[in-house]
């Protein structure tokens, strides 16, 4: 297994420290959203099937995926809907149907780790509560404490694509190989 703790907790640190002044929320621009971690640069964030997918490609397997451009919502909700245009290779990206849909990380109480997407939340799942470091995608805490606990969970059936999850602990150890990550709104160069 792959574990990158010590830079995620680094930046957890980092991020818990920062003053509130300097958080704020996006203003009504939309953007898209990269994962960027241990040998992941800046891979792109996209919707299959309600589940947070980031991977260097259209996810395959789902009929319902495309890659997410956000807008803000209220209250620290980010809003998602399809991206419109083209691959970096000149194919048309492939868009979902779906669409205002709130991006949202496991609670504290959920057992799940799964990030994903949903119309209508659940007492599981926390849509309200990302704040904004510069580009960096932040989460408050119930206790006022901003954190980053993205991790890539390795897909075994699709080489370049991994599921973002929330939280992994040593108790997840056996589950797979998971990477942290930092979510921005920046794109990689190569884009």
């Amino acid at each position: 297994m792959m574990w990158t703790k010590p830079f995620g907790l680094c930046f957890v640190t980092f991020a818990s420290t920062v003053s509130a002044g300097v958080l704020n929320q996006r203003s009504s621009d939309s953007y898209s959203l990269y994962a960027y971690g241990e040998n992941i640069g800046g891979l792109p964030l996209y919707y299959a099937h309600g589940i947070a997918v980031i991977a260097n490609h259209t996810p395959a397997n789902a009929t319902d995926v495309g890659q997410v451009t956000f807008t803000p919502g209220s209250s620290g909700s980010l809003v998602g809907n399809p991206t419109n245009g083209t691959e970096s290779d000149g194919k048309r990206r492939t868009s979902g149907s779906f669409s205002n849909q709130e991006l949202f990380i496991p609670s504290a109480n959920s057992t799940d780790h799964q990030v994903g997407f949903t119309a209508d939340a659940s007492s599981d799942q926390v849509t309200k509560k990302f704040v904004w470091y510069g580009h960096f995608l932040l989460v408050e805490t119930d206790e006022g404490d901003y954190t980053s606990l993205f991790y890539a969970k390795e897909n075994q059936t699709q080489d370049g694509a991994y599921s973002l999850q929330w939280n992994i602990t040593n108790e997840d150890d056996g589950d797979g190989e998971y990477y942290a990550v930092s979510i921005r709104s920046i794109a990689p160069s190569n884009v």
